[in-house]
């Protein structure tokens, strides 16, 4: 029984000996396969740690450009504040001295004035001028006469800036109009339940040639009497305006 055990051990042992190296030529002279299919990514890795700082860079050199054009104007702003008041300043030099003025006379001065009351018997008629033909100073020298009025007009004879005034007695209402060169300058009204003074005043500038007068209009009653001194009519010269 054992022989029989050796002799097929050997028998095969030979046999793997002699197929061996048929194999090993076989596995060594074949072909190359083909390469597989790249696989997926794989997740990212961890942050590594923190690096050393890095030497500084070279410093840079500065560029300047060229100038722009102006803009445009932009809108002003809003006023700002008052602000407080200064300090006096410094006085100035005193200026030179004027010439020395000449003596003065009333007689080589321009003027020219009016004062009047009037003789009223009888309500004035609408829009015509009121006849104040009484001069209140009728005593003066000549040299100091006021101007005389035509038919209760004033005529302007040097050129300037006049001062006008009335005072007008009346019972319940009255309306007056002071009229310049046939133009309403302004109209005055006033009422009471009894009797009543009104007044008006003006300012005037007249060139030569001009007229003012004092108009009643509709709505007035106007106190009338022979002898009445209620109502006057005023008007003299501030300054001439002749260059």
């Amino acid at each position: 029984m054992a022989p029989r055990w050796l002799s097929c051990s050997t028998a095969v042992f030979l046999l793997l000996v002699h197929v061996c190296p048929v194999l090993t030529q076989s596995c060594n002279s074949g072909t190359p396969g083909i390469p597989g299919i790249p696989g997926t990514h794989g997740p990212n890795g961890m942050n590594g740690p923190k690096g050393e700082k890095g030497d500084p860079g070279e410093p840079g050199q500065p560029i300047r450009g060229q100038k722009g054009m102006p803009g445009l104007r932009g809108p002003p702003g809003r006023s700002g504040l008052k602000g407080d008041v200064g300090l006096p300043g410094i006085p100035g030099n005193p200026g030179q001295r004027g010439e020395k003025g000449r003596p003065f006379n009333p007689s080589t001065q321009q003027k020219s004035y009016f004062s009047y009351k009037p003789e009223i018997s009888h309500a004035p008629e609408v829009d015509t001028d009121i006849n104040f033909n009484r001069e209140i100073q009728p005593d003066l020298d000549q040299q100091f006469q006021g101007e005389s009025l035509t038919n209760g007009s004033f005529t302007c004879v040097v050129k300037g800036v006049y001062f006008f005034s009335y005072h007008v007695s009346a019972k319940s209402r009255v309306c007056l109009k002071l009229v310049k060169s046939s133009n309403s300058h302004m109209t005055l009204c006033d009422s009471s339940e009894g009797f009543l003074v009104t007044s008006g005043s003006a300012v005037l500038e007249l060139e030569a040639g001009d007229t003012v007068s004092l108009q009643a209009t509709r709505y007035n009653n106007i106190v009338t009497s022979q002898s009445s001194t209620s109502h006057t009519f005023t008007g003299f010269l501030i300054f001439p305006t002749d260059p």
